[in-house]
């Protein structure tokens, strides 16, 4: 199976505790074994292999913040799980966003195969082609709506962006978990 993304709604079995401290750095979080372990359990579930979670980051999104397209190769998967409730989603809802670069029609970053059809010999010839601050060069072919307790899993190499934050302070702000995976 060559899925490019997962969505798990009802994610987290605790999801009103893990949701409580999500301000916190979440190394400093009461809940963060139990959350690795569901997460590692869970993803490696859905996945069907062994996977480590390398990071998890706690987010408080607010009006204003960036929101740039990305891609990364250092890690094979990427979670991203929601924490507003319906109440909080007075802008639409819009969250994560996924692309294709319009001029080479890919969706992900360029592997060896994409760079020789593409003429694309080195990183600065990579960076030029896929500018990430054109947004000209870019079509949004899919976004994914901000839910409580929904997991979005995606290939990390997919080019995305996390959406555009909302509201000013942590009641009323996008909420998020970043998780970063790597297969085993």
């Amino acid at each position: 199976m060559n899925q490019k993304f997962i969505i798990v709604d009802d994610f987290y079995d605790i999801a009103c505790r893990v949701g409580k401290d999500i301000n916190l750095n979440f190394d400093e979080t009461e809940y963060k074994d139990g959350v690795v372990d569901e997460l590692t359990d869970k993803v490696s579930l859905i996945l069907n292999r062994p996977i480590r979670i390398n990071h998890v980051i706690n987010e408080v999104i607010s009006e204003g913040s960036s929101n740039y397209i990305t891609s990364n190769t250092k890690f094979d998967w990427i979670a991203i799980i929601y924490f507003n409730l319906p109440t909080e989603t007075h802008h639409l809802g819009r969250g994560l966003s996924f692309y294709l670069h319009q001029s080479t029609g890919l969706d992900c970053f360029p592997n060896e195969m994409a760079c020789k059809i593409n003429g694309l010999q080195n990183m600065e010839d990579i960076l030029r082609c896929f500018d990430v601050n054109n947004q000209s060069y870019w079509k949004e072919f899919l976004n994914i709506y901000i839910k409580y307790n929904r997991m979005i899993l995606f290939r990390a190499d997919l080019w995305h962006s996390y959406g555009v934050g909302f509201g000013n302070e942590l009641n009323n702000s996008m909420k998020q978990q970043k998780v970063l995976i790597q297969n085993v």
